[in-house]
């Protein structure tokens, strides 16, 4: 039997037995309560859910119309049958047009049955319509993945409270978030891991944020919050801070740790007619500068920053050319023995502008992994700087037990390295224990687990391994004994004053002794004057880089430097 919870409005007892026993007839188990006044018809719709609202028409004091509307006034979709004993049929017409869903004459209760079960099945059907409706207005203005309002509601939002702002002393903030490594992830993990990270990126916001506060996913990995009644700058600047501070922290998913981490960038209505397109225009364009600042940080909006963004675009459009217009080229910094000879180079990367000439590598190399060209410009790298190695040592040009050291970004390593390598070294003829691969801490903290395979896999070919920037990133020590690595390079930030700087110079001793000890190498960069070089030689340092010996040269200029030799 179905169970049916009914509210009926009669003054007469023995017909609402006669209701109920017919409806028992019917199948039904229904309960009920009656009520003969306006006063307690209105507390029961307000007290109870009810399936149906029988009515009748005329009673002493109230009438299916003041019913009527009193269900209209709770705002609850439940039908309305009038079952009387006297309607005319003017005033029944009048009672549908008032809301009643059927009327049925007490003379006639075995229509009550069916007129029930039909008006159930249409109520059923208009709450499934209702909450589709509701659920495709909520689509429409929020994200699907991560249920932040989508890039409308954010602009409709953010118009709102800047409309809010007017006049009464306090600015709207917006942040700009852009996760720093998130393609890794999503190249590496595939698009189902990446969703998972999206989705808790946004829970970590939540969490930053107050509950007035809007957190809109404005494009792919990039998110926007806005924060209204801001009195003070650094109340903003204390959000962001959180934000980095919280995206820094793994994420952990399937028993992998990855490292994202977000560059934010901040912008504030303090300046009279800023639309809210300025002010999200403006704190994508701080967000680019704290990513050419090291990533990871935020940097609040000023004016002059819009030239340096628009000469970002400028490089960035011109960079997909670089390659079609030759306008990259390699330069070969020597990297010296103890004993001023030749151990071999490390090759850089550098980018002659048709227009602006000679780009300094900081400007372009976040471009390169922004845009992917890292990929192709990567594997165009190590197989030129092969080439032109091997072509070096058949020619008798530099000795034939030269090493050539290559920086391998994230986005290499997590892709297709090892077979690159191999088409690399099949293809070029190079020796594998004279290539040298320089990997940062960073890259290989993304994932332990998968970095111990590549690197396995690169060491089964006999490649040489270095960690690049020693001391800069993660700088664990139990990572050092797990990863086959053979060189430790100390970041020429703790080189280039060690003999000034008694921090630098403890700092440099340390790493030398760690890696001697771990059965590793060491090579120092930012070698650049005397003093230094004497005082890594006494802690037994293996390689030296830096000015001291040669800046970065050209392919035309490498060879006479090595001809000429290294004394210093």
């Amino acid at each position: 039997m179905s169970e049916l919870n009914i509210l009926i409005a009669e003054d007469s007892e023995n017909d609402t037995v006669l209701i109920m026993r017919e409806l028992k007839k019917a199948g039904y188990q229904p309960s009920y309560e009656r009520v003969e006044t306006e006063a307690d018809m209105e507390r029961a719709l307000h007290n109870q859910v009810w399936d149906i609202v029988i009515t009748d028409h005329n009673m002493h004091g109230f009438s299916s119309v003041e019913a009527l509307n009193l269900v209209k006034q709770s705002g609850k979709d439940v039908p309305v049958i009038i079952v009387s004993g006297m309607i005319g049929e003017n005033a029944a017409v009048e009672a549908m047009k008032s809301g009643a869903h059927d009327y049925i004459m007490k003379d006639n209760l075995a229509r009550l049955a069916p007129a029930i079960e039909r008006e159930l099945r249409d109520a059923e059907t208009r709450r499934a319509r209702q909450e589709a409706e509701k659920a495709l207005s909520h689509l429409s203005v929020h994200d699907s993945l991560t249920n932040l309002v989508n890039r409308k509601q954010l602009i409709d939002s953010l118009s709102a409270a800047l409309m809010r702002t007017d006049g009464r002393g306090y600015m709207v903030a917006v942040l700009y978030i852009d996760l720093d490594r998130f393609k890794v992830t999503n190249d590496t993990y595939g698009t189902d891991m990446g969703d998972k990270v999206l989705q808790e990126v946004a829970a970590r916001l939540r969490r930053c944020a107050r509950y007035d506060d809007i957190i809109s996913r404005y494009d792919g990995d990039e998110f926007i919050m806005v924060i209204e009644n801001i009195y003070d700058t650094a109340e903003a600047c204390v959000v962001a801070e959180m934000v980095i501070k919280l995206l820094s922290k793994p994420f952990q998913f399937d028993g992998h740790d990855i490292y994202i981490g977000a560059s934010v960038g901040i912008s504030f209505s303090d300046s009279v007619g800023w639309s809210a397109d300025d002010l999200i225009k403006n704190a994508g364009t701080a967000m680019y500068q704290a990513k050419n600042g090291g990533r990871n940080n935020y940097q609040e909006y000023t004016s002059d920053m819009d030239d340096a963004a628009e000469h970002r675009r400028y490089l960035e459009l011109s960079l997909y050319k670089a390659i079609e217009l030759d306008e990259l080229e390699l330069y070969f910094q020597p990297q010296i023995k103890p004993d001023k000879s030749l151990r071999g180079a490390e090759v850089l990367l550098r980018w002659h502008h048709g227009t602006l000439g000679l780009v300094p590598p900081v400007e372009f190399i976040d471009l390169l992994e922004e845009t992917g060209l890292i990929i192709p410009v990567g594997e165009w790298v190590l197989m030129t700087a092969c080439n032109t190695w091997c072509q070096w040592m058949a020619d008798g040009k530099i000795p034939q037990d030269s090493v050539l050291a290559v920086n391998i970004s994230t986005y290499q390593f997590k892709g297709e390295l090892v077979d690159t390598v191999d088409r690399v070294i099949k293809e070029t003829g190079i020796p594998p224990h004279l290539l040298d691969l320089e990997l940062t801490e960073g890259t290989l903290m993304d994932d332990t687990e998968s970095s111990i395979e590549a690197l396995a896999a690169l060491k089964e070919r006999g490649v040489q391994l270095s960690i690049d920037d020693f001391g800069t990133g993660y700088s664990s020590l139990s990572y050092l004994s797990t990863f086959p690595i053979d060189y430790l390079k100390i970041d020429k930030s703790f080189v280039l004053n060690l003999d000034n700087n008694e921090n630098d110079a403890v700092i440099a001793k340390t790493i030398i002794g760690l890696a001697h000890n771990l059965g590793m190498h060491v090579i120092a960069e930012g070698v650049e004057n005397r003093a230094v070089l004497d005082f890594l030689s006494s802690e037994g340092c293996d390689i030296y880089q830096g000015f001291l010996f040669a800046k970065p040269l050209p392919v035309g200029d490498f060879v006479p430097a090595v001809v000429d030799g290294f004394m210093v």
